[in-house]
């Protein structure tokens, strides 16, 4: 997106100052107790206007921060949503033009709360301009009542097996979309560097659905808030279930700041703007990106079916395997299984080992999950012809366990979320007649731990073999033959 001002609001609300919001190194914002702030074009201290906020229109793209509430338990609320601020012309009681779906400062406005949060629990909202309670899904709330149990303490909280909220932790918030460009739903990722359980939440089938779509592509302004009190039981309370995390709130137990950082915008679907964090990752990063952009058009144009089942194959030791086509193939058959049990990708393709395939159909209970521990795969390779700038791959990903269609409409997953869904991945194979790399992935470790030969612009990758050993005539292996 770009260089961004924060503008510090005016009160917090009515009658009461607002805290301070600082900006640390560029790359964070930690708002003080009591501190709220919004994105700006702009910012002059003491003057406020409408036409200075920032209108981003996140329809089809995806929204990710790492967002750090180290301390701050029940009763604190740190919080980052979007509210309809640049369209607001009034002033408002806060004197700001600051606006939300609970009317905090005398004017309503439609509000997506993408978080409010602590250590103990987690909400995300969708409110149309005068719904003040919304739809929304998350862990944590209630008295006499449940708020959303959509995981639990478990996974999240301090110390918790998914998300440890005494560390920092990321957020992807995407916005997806139908054919018309009109908003389908809310979709939100948590996941933390170590853990390999991310936590998903989608929000759809809101009753202000068509509202909040039109106010997104009017653009929204996004606000950063951090507040407390011994009341937010609504938010963090046990329920009459009594499976929430808090029995009772303690405001003045709050941390003094919290931290928003790492800011980026993508398309949903692209790596783009993620940070490698090694120049081999960062390569891969660039490779597979162009491929992302296909893949999302595709899927778009494509995932209603029409598309044919290659047929099956026997894998000895195992039996009949079915070969399943991707949802964003190109036209005609994109892999062919041929009489004598040979799997041929064509350019541009991708299919899944499954149990079953019905065409244009897709369910990950259909996806084979093998359990290869203790086990050996072996098959023959013929790259013949596929030179520098060709990848042949095979590789395992944990598709049957993604519930999540992703932005293929397909349920694939992998390490560098090329369809929006991460998951464990591992390359057995992505080679050409020159180059050969294995590689390791968590679900989020983009770069991975891998082995083989090739590689390296600025860097070197793996030199486990030569190109006298591993080429076309090759002494090992003469890559033009199988």
């Amino acid at each position: 997106y770009g260089a961004v001002s924060l503008v510090n609001a005016r009160v917090n609300v009515p009658g009461q100052p607002a805290g301070r919001v600082q900006v640390h190194d560029k790359t964070a914002i930690v708002p003080h107790m009591k501190g709220r702030a919004y994105f700006g074009q702009s910012c002059k201290p003491g003057s406020y206007s409408n036409d200075q906020y920032i209108g981003l229109n996140l329809l089809g793209k995806t929204l990710r921060y790492t967002t750090d509430m180290s301390g701050a338990g029940c009763g604190c609320n740190a919080a980052l949503y979007l509210v309809s601020m640049r369209q607001n012309e009034r002033p408002s009681q806060c004197g700001d033009h600051y606006c939300d779906a609970n009317n905090v400062c005398g004017e309503s406005c439609a509000e997506i709360d993408i978080q409010e949060a602590n250590q103990r629990a987690w909400h995300s909202t969708l409110h149309s301009a005068h719904d003040h309670g919304g739809l929304g899904a998350g862990y944590g709330g209630g008295s006499s009542w449940d708020g959303p149990r959509d995981f639990d303490a478990q996974q999240y909280g301090p110390g918790a097996e998914c998300i440890d909220t005494t560390k920092p932790f990321q957020v992807a918030v995407s916005f997806p979309v139908d054919a018309g460009d009109r908003l389908e739903a809310m979709e939100v990722s948590l996941s933390q560097a170590g853990h390999s359980c991310p936590l998903h939440l989608r929000i759809a089938d809101y009753a202000g659905m068509a509202e909040l779509s039109r106010a997104l592509a009017a653009g929204m302004t996004p606000v950063v808030s951090y507040w407390s009190a011994d009341d937010m039981t609504w938010m963090d309370g046990q329920g009459a279930d009594r499976l929430g995390p808090c029995a009772s709130d303690n405001a003045a137990s709050c941390p003094n700041s919290v931290k928003f950082l790492n800011f980026s915008i993508e398309e949903i679907g692209s790596t783009a703007s993620v940070l490698a964090s090694t120049p081999q990752a960062a390569s891969r990063h660039r490779s597979r990106t162009n491929a992302a952009s296909q893949v999302v058009a595709r899927a778009e144009e494509r995932h209603h079916g029409g598309v044919a089942c290659p047929g099956s194959f026997d894998v000895g030791g195992y039996g009949e395997v079915a070969l399943v086509p991707t949802g964003w193939h190109a036209n005609g058959a994109p892999v062919e299984v041929l009489g004598s049990g040979e799997l041929v990708p064509h350019m541009d393709s991708r299919s899944y080992f499954a149990s079953t395939c019905t065409a244009g159909s897709y369910d990950n209970k259909q996806y084979l999950a093998l359990n290869l521990l203790g086990k050996t795969l072996r098959y023959t390779t013929d790259l013949s012809g596929a030179g520098c700038g060709c990848n042949a791959a095979l590789y395992l990903v944990s598709m049957q366990q993604n519930t999540r269609p992703s932005s293929c409409h397909d349920y694939y997953c992998d390490a560098n979320n090329v369809c929006g869904v991460s998951c464990a991945e591992i390359d057995i194979q992505e080679a050409n007649q020159y180059a050969w790399h294995s590689t390791l992935h968590t679900s989020h470790d983009h770069g991975g731990k891998g082995a083989g030969f090739g590689g390296g612009q600025g860097w070197n990758g793996p030199r486990d073999f030569t190109s006298e050993e591993f080429s076309p005539g090759g002494r090992c292996i003469d890559t033009s033959k199988p």
